[in-house]
Formats: structure tokens, C-alpha cells, sequence
């Protein structure tokens, strides 16, 4: 779209809206002319009020006190707040020689008690009670509390008007010709109506994100408006006609509590909004998190607090709110998050209303309807403005999240879903396209990794592809895989492993090309003082017939690489001669796709058994394949499979799922309080999705998190250690139990316990296993437990294959304990069989 199309939609759609709010505006302006003023030449009213401090005195001693009363303009009565009564005297004169039906409004429902007396002969007659302590009142007298006026030709009335309350006091008072003030009142029930209904809107809106999303930003949203919603209903009165009315005068008496939970939503929402709360370690976080709970405390302590006492602690905090909110918002806006103006713009109103109305309440700005109404328009404009926060901040979001899914989340460079893309492309335009695949792995990637910083890491690896990209564009004509990159000829397989697309399948040239490559290496690199050498190996697949599949290619590029190993080489072209093995490799790696998306696979149980006293604490599911050729696949294999071509995560959702099954079984036979230890690697817990997977999950089949153990296992490690930290703490909030698997012999097993909320410790196998014979292995094993009890960390060992081994845990307090002296691993209808047996022998 140009530039000039653009700006012209924008005018066209603009025009009619401001034309809209204009006639709106208008028409809600003309509402203030409704009322009779002091300046009206129909009528003439005089106000007057006394403040009864004590609270104390009766209508013979006002009517004593009438000289002492202070005539101030009408509505500009100094209130306070206290355990204060007020008196008004309104005197009203019709100066027309004609009778009027007049209706004199009393604006604030929140009042307790409002008494108004008339001036009848000599002395003033008891006339009607209002306030929202008076439930016998009728709906209308609560929420829009009136009272009727028949005043005779050229006639005058008195009337004195008592108040207390033990809230905002200021009472604003309006005279109305009866006719107008029907008007007056259908307008404002209008403007209710509309409000209701936005607020159910939105509501409904935002409930359909969250289930679709599960992200938590929306109900909290919900939470927000919601509440805004009953704190609008007793501030205007409406709550008495949508609500039964002891609850409303519950919240009436409690309103205070209202404000305080409003706060609360309104920070936690802001602060999921900005995605401070994807920081935990920022000062600002962990202060308006402070601050969100103290208005929760402050919420449950209002209840028992007089209101005008707790509305004191409500402004002082109020003021931080401000202040953090304005602070969030800064830091965003500086950060460049996108989102963050729309936000800015759609607190504009919301704060100005929000000041408005206080301030019109305790008397300190002039009264009016919109005054009055302020804040319910300002909480309008907000929800409009921020409805349309939530989309751009939705929007953006998704565009994040393909991003995310279409591209390496550490270094930035496209993954394997672009490059399969960008091979349909090359398909799609010519059905026999002479073009190769070529991988670059850095050999001994996880070797080196541990010794880099983040960002030297990054820098090493983007000098490395550089170099690549060029050697290989010397003499080849790289495709593009992904235009908008700084690096559009580079996919990333994993971490370490590089995938280019050249046009050509000529094997002579690829071989040539490779060769010199290979010649050049080591190569040296060096970031912020820090130099290292590497060496990598090159594979090659052409594409010399019909293309299955971009995962084909891949993996033979792949095997051409663990050939060259084989042969002592550093490079190597796939050959459609390679031995069985190969064959085997690609038959597996097509058909485990096949066997996760048919159910195929298994998961069988190992229980896990407190050393202590031989209960059953659960146990951790492990997964079987039976190919329908090849027969039993040992999960080395096939799970080393699912890395290499991208399914990996795939796999682990399957057997998040069929645990939940499986768990829901037991549940129904009556096996409670058992815990399911599944297996995940790091790839799970850095993947986009996986945990909104798991909460989807356990979601679906009605489980808590807190019935599994997710165990860690460390294969690789991590270099986004932030996103990990964070990730982990997520899993760990949600509910479940974090353990640390095959401990001793990972990555970095010290620094993963100290610096992750792990809650169990699994022991190897390999120290366990000869833990009766080796004097090293116990001293290991005793070490590992006590510092790990020293952590508050519950100890597993694995591989307990003898009661003499199962002692010497024992006796080193070892918690629990895995392994074939309890039970091999069994199917799942065999571990039921297996459980029923237990069960009997504790029984006898």
C-alpha cells in the first residue's frame, strides 16, 4: 500500500468517528443544561450547609444553629473525611406563575445515610430516608437516590438535608424539572448500559484469547475490567439494580477493598503487558510485585478497617501505582518495545478520570455531569484504546512467535522449517532443480561451548559462517533461505551445524570445493581477548533425483558427514551406495515420524521407592520402540534420530501425553499420590510452546502439574542462559517438580544445581552400580548426597541392582531409589499388575 493510499484510509475511516464523538459529545454536554442552576431565572435556590464534627446533633439543635450555617455557591460544601455528620439547607423558590414538578437529585449513592427534611409551618417534617444503608429503599432510590418536589405557583421551600457516612462525604446535589430529570436519568442509564455491556464484551474477548493462548495476560485483563466494573457500579449506583442488594451493600461497606484489588489487577496486568514479568531479576519487577501484594494484604485488611481510615492508605498508595506504572512504561518506550504507545495512550483518559473522581468527591473540584462521570468514561476510552493495545501487542506477539518458530532463538539464523521452505520454493519453480544441500558441523561443538561467554560465542560463530558463506559462494551460487537475515544463505540444523543451499548438483565441483575448504582448517577466531580454533566437517547431498523431502536431503548431507568420519575424512558427498547401516538410519528416521503421529511407541514404568520405609513414590516412564522390521530400537538411537531431524520435540510432547493417560488410569483405579518422572532435555525447555504444550496438556486431562517430575537430562549446554533460568523458574511456578538427571556425568552438573530451583537429585547409574565394591564411587555417592541434602534437594539413585547396594544408601539417608533389585522396567498393564502385587504384600 503507498504511502498516499495509507494516509487516505486513515482519513476516511478518522472522519466519521470524529464526526461520531463529536455528535456524542454534544449530546452528553447538553445533559448539563438539564439542571436548574442558581443562575436559572425560573427558579431561585439558596445553599447553605453546617458541618457536624461530633456528629452528634439533633434536628431541634440544627434548626437552632440555621444562622450558623456557612451560603456558599451550590455544591461547594468543604467535606472531609471522618466520622462526620453534614447538614444542607436548600431553599428553592419558583418564580414562574405556574406549579412545577421538580425532582431534586442527590449524586452519591455511596452515602450511608441520607435524611431529608421539609419545612412545613413552623418546623421541619421528617420527609424520606435515602443512602445506601436504607435497603428497604427501592432499587432506584439506592442506585439513583431522588426525591420529588411539588412546588406551587411563585411558592418557596425549605429543606434541610443530613448526611453520614463513613466514606467520601461531598453530595452532590442537582434540581431538575421532573420531565428533564427522566431525561437526565435514561441518559445515564444509557451510559450504564453501554458500559456493562463493553466490560461483558471485552471480557468475553479476552476469556477466548486466554483459552486459546494460555497466557495469563488476559485474565488478568479480565480480572481488571471486572473489577473496575464492580467498583463503577457502587462510585455511579448501578450495582443496586445488577446485583442482589445485600451484596451490594456488602460492597458498598467494602468498597475500599475494591480499590485496593483494582490496583492489584492494574499492576500485574501492566506488568505481564510490558513482559516486565519475563524478567524476575529486574528491580522493577520484584518492587511492583512487592507493591501487587501489598495492595492483596491491604484488600483483606480493609475489610475490618473503617473506610475513610483505609481510603487514606489506598491514596498513599495510589501514588506509588502511579509512579510505577509511568516508571514500566518509560523503560519500555526507551527499550523500544512497540506495544508500549498504544498502552501510554489508552492510560491517558484512565489516569485523568482516576484523578477526577476522587477529587470530585471529597469537594475539591467544581461538580458537573462530566466531572461526575469522568472516570466511567475515562475506564471506556482505556478498554477501547486498550482493546486495541492487546491486538497490536497480539500481533506483534505472533509475529515473534513465527519468528521464534522459524528461527534459531540464540544466534537469529533461520532454522530448519525456512529451509525447508525455501526447497518447496526451488521445487515448486522447477520440478527437477539441479541444487545440493550442504551441512557444516563445527567438530566438538559442546566442547567448546563451556568456555565461551554468550556474546563471544555469538561473535565466533557469525565470523564462522561469514567465512563459510563466502568460501562456498567462490565458485557456487548460494539460494536464500531466509532475505530479511543478516546471514540470508545460512540455516541452523542445531546448534553447531549449519545448512547451505547451493545451485548445483554437479558432485566434482561440490567435492573440489569442500576439499579446499577442508585444507584451510584449523581455522582461528577470537572474540573480546578470547581465541579458539575450529575444525569442521562438510557433507553434501544432491538433489540428482525427484526431491522427497527438505528432512531427506538433510540427513543424508548428514550421513555423508559420519562416513567421512568414518574414513578419517573431513568432507564427504553422499553416495546412494552406502552400506545398510545408512539405509537403516533413513528408514528409521521416516518411520519414527510415522510411529509418533500412529501411537505406535510405547511408554513402560519404572517405580522409584522410598529407602526408608519401601512405599512407592512413583515411578519414571521410559520410552520403547518396536520397529515393525527392525524390532527393539534402543533409545539412544532413535532419540539421537529425532534430534538430528527436528522431531525431537514432537517426541517429547507424545510422551508428555501418554503419561497424562497413563496417570489418569492410575487416578481411576485408585493409585493416588503417585508422581510421573518424565524425561526432557534442554531442546524442551527452550523451545517456544513447549510449556504452554505441558499446561494445555494437564489442562485437558484434568491433572495439576504437582503430580509430575519433569527430569532434566543434560546432553548439550545451554547458551541462552537467561531464557533457560527463566523457562525453568516458569515450570517450577506452574506446579511441577524439577530433577536433575544421570547427575555427574553432563554439562556443568555443579552450576546447574546452583543456579536452578531443582527439587531432586537422580545419581547415575554409573556410580551406583559397583557402589559395594569401588572405595571412589561411595566417596562420590556420600559427597553427592550430602550436598545435596545440605541444598534441601531429595536424592534418587538409579541402577540399584542388589539389597546389599539398596543398604548402603540407606545408610548414607538416601531418599529413593530406582533400579532392577525393585523392579525392571515394565508395559504399563504390567506395572498395574505389578502395583496390585505390592499392594497385597503390604496388605498381608
Amino acid at each position: 500500500m503507498s504511502k498516499l493510499n495509507k494516509w487516505l484510509l486513515i482519513m476516511f475511516i478518522t472522519f466519521p468517528i470524529l464526526f461520531l464523538l463529536t455528535k456524542i459529545t454534544t449530546s452528553l454536554t447538553g445533559l448539563n443544561s438539564l439542571s436548574l442552576g442558581q443562575n436559572d431565572i425560573s427558579i431561585d435556590i439558596r445553599y447553605k450547609y453546617l458541618m457536624d464534627k461530633n456528629n452528634d446533633l439533633t434536628l431541634n439543635q440544627v434548626v437552632a444553629k440555621l444562622d450558623e450555617f456557612d451560603e456558599v455557591p451550590l455544591n461547594k460544601a468543604k467535606t472531609d473525611f471522618g466520622n462526620i455528620g453534614f447538614w444542607y439547607q436548600i431553599d428553592i423558590i419558583n418564580t414562574l406563575d405556574r406549579p412545577r414538578d421538580l425532582t431534586m437529585f442527590l449524586d452519591n449513592p455511596m452515602i450511608d445515610i441520607i435524611n431529608i427534611y421539609q419545612h412545613v409551618g413552623e418546623q421541619y417534617t421528617f420527609v424520606r430516608s435515602l443512602g445506601d444503608s436504607n435497603l428497604a429503599n427501592s432499587k432506584e432510590k439506592i442506585g439513583f437516590p431522588n426525591n420529588k418536589i411539588n412546588l406551587q405557583a411563585k411558592q418557596e421551600l425549605s429543606f434541610l438535608i443530613y448526611t453520614s457516612t463513613t466514606g467520601a462525604a461531598n453530595l452532590p446535589i442537582s434540581i431538575f424539572d421532573t420531565v428533564n430529570f427522566h431525561r437526565f436519568k435514561d441518559a445515564v442509564y444509557l451510559i450504564w448500559g453501554a458500559f456493562i455491556g463493553i466490560v461483558i464484551v471485552m471480557s468475553v474477548y479476552n476469556l477466548i484469547l486466554f483459552v486459546g493462548t494460555q497466557e495469563k495476560i488476559y485474565v488478568l485483563y479480565i480480572g481488571y475490567i471486572a473489577t473496575f466494573l464492580v467498583e463503577l457500579s457502587i462510585v455511579h449506583g448501578y450495582g443496586a439494580y445488577i446485583m442482589p442488594l445485600p451484596l451490594f451493600d456488602f460492597i458498598s461497606k467494602n468498597v475500599i477493598s475494591v480499590n485496593f484489588l483494582l490496583a492489584y489487577f492494574s499492576l500485574m496486568f501492566a506488568l505481564h503487558f510490558l513482559k516486565f514479568n519475563e524478567e524476575p531479576e529486574r528491580k522493577i519487577t520484584r518492587y511492583v510485585n512487592l507493591l501487587s501484594k501489598l495492595n492483596l494484604v491491604f484488600a483483606v485488611v480493609a475489610l475490618f478497617v473503617i473506610e475513610y481510615i483505609a481510603a487514606q492508605f489506598f491514596f498513599t498508595l495510589q501514588i506509588f501505582l502511579y509512579a510505577f506504572g509511568i516508571i514500566m512504561m518509560y523503560v519500555k518506550v526507551k527499550e523500544g518495545v512497540r506495544w508500549a504507545n498504544f498502552y501510554i495512550i489508552s492510560w491517558l483518559p484512565l489516569f485523568i478520570g482516576a484523578a477526577v473522581g476522587p477529587l470530585l468527591l471529597t469537594g475539591h473540584i467544581e461538580y458537573s455531569f462530566w466531572t461526575r462521570h469522568a472516570l466511567l468514561f475515562g475506564v471506556i476510552f482505556e478498554i477501547t484504546f486498550m482493546a486495541m493495545a492487546l491486538a497490536h501487542r497480539l500481533r506483534i506477539s505472533e509475529q515473534e512467535r513465527l519468528y521464534q518458530a522459524s528461527h534459531d532463538h540464540v544466534f537469529g539464523f533461520a532454522n530448519n522449517n525456512l529451509l525447508e521452505i525455501a526447497v518447496e520454493s526451488i521445487v515448486e519453480k522447477q520440478k527437477h532443480a539441479s541444487f545440493s544441500v550442504v551441512i557444516v558441523s563445527i567438530a566438538k561443538y559442546e566442547s567448546i561451548v563451556p568456555y565461551l561467554p554468550t556474546e563471544s560465542l555469538k561473535s565466533i560463530i557469525y565470523q564462522f559462517v561469514t567465512d563459510v558463506e563466502r568460501e562456498l559462494s567462490n565458485e557456487l551460487l548460494l539460494i536464500d533461505i531466509d532475505r530479511k537475515n543478516e546471514y540470508p544463505k545460512t540455516a541452523m540444523i542445531r546448534e553447531g551445524v549449519f545448512a547451505f543451499l547451493v545451485s548445483s548438483n554437479d558432485e566434482h565441483l561440490l567435492q573440489n570445493i569442500m576439499n579446499n575448504f577442508a585444507s584451510q582448517q584449523p581455522i582461528s577466531y577470537s572474540s573480546d581477548g578470547l581465541s579458539i580454533n575450529i575444525k569442521c566437517l562438510i557433507g553434501a547431498s544432491t538433489n540428482t533425483k525427484l526431491v522427497k523431502s527438505t528432512n531427506e536431503l538433510v540427513n543424508k548431507a548428514q550421513q555423508a558427514i559420519e562416513l567421512a568420519i568414518e574414513k578419517g575424512n573431513l568432507y564427504g558427498i553422499y553416495d546412494d551406495q552406502f552400506n545398510s547401516n545408512d539405509q537403516r538410519k533413513i528408514q528409521l528416521a521416516s518411520d519414527l515420524q510415522t510411529a509418533i503421529d500412529e501411537d505406535s511407541l510405547q511408554l513402560y514404568h519404572q517405580p522409584q521407592t522410598s529407602i526408608a520405609t519401601g512405599d512407592i513414590i512413583g515411578s519414571e516412564v521410559l520410552l520403547r520402540w518396536i520397529h515393525p522390521s527392525y524390532g527393539f530400537i534402543p533409545p539412544d538411537e532413535f532419540v539421537r534420530i529425532a534430534e538430528d531431524t527436528g522431531i525431537i520435540n514432537k517426541l517429547s510432547e507424545w510422551v508428555f501425553n501418554q503419561s497424562c493417560v497413563h496417570l489418569v488410569e492410575l487416578l481411576r483405579l485408585g493409585v493416588n499420590n503417585h508422581l510421573i518422572s518424565v524425561n526432557m532435555s534442554v531442546h524442551d525447555v527452550m523451545h517456544n510452546g513447549f510449556i504452554t504444550y505441558l499446561i494445555r496438556t494437564i489442562n485437558k486431562y484434568n491433572l495439576r502439574a504437582e503430580m509430575f517430575v519433569l527430569e532434566l537430562t543434560e546432553t548439550v549446554s545451554v547458551t541462552d542462559t537467561k531464557k533457560f533460568t527463566r523457562n525453568m523458574l516458569e515450570l517450577k511456578d506452574i506446579g511441577f517438580s524439577l530433577a536433575i538427571d544421570d547427575f555427574g556425568t553432563g554439562y556443568s552438573s555443579l552450576t546447574y544445581v546452583s543456579k536452578h530451583p531443582f527439587d531432586k537429585l537422580k545419581i547415575d547409574r554409573e556410580f551406583i552400580q559397583f557402589l559395594d565394591q569401588s572405595e571412589k564411587d561411595f566417596t562420590i555417592v556420600s559427597a553427592t548426597i550430602n550436598m545435596a541434602n545440605s541444598l534441601g534437594l531429595d536424592v534418587v539413585a538409579e541402577g540399584v541392582e542388589d539389597q546389599k547396594t539398596l543398604n548402603l544408601l540407606k545408610s548414607l539417608d538416601c531418599e529413593m531409589a530406582q533400579g532392577y533389585h525393585i523392579s525392571r522396567p515394565l508395559p504399563f498393564d504390567s506395572y498395574i499388575e505389578w502395583l496390585d502385587e505390592e499392594s497385597k504384600k503390604n496388605i498381608s
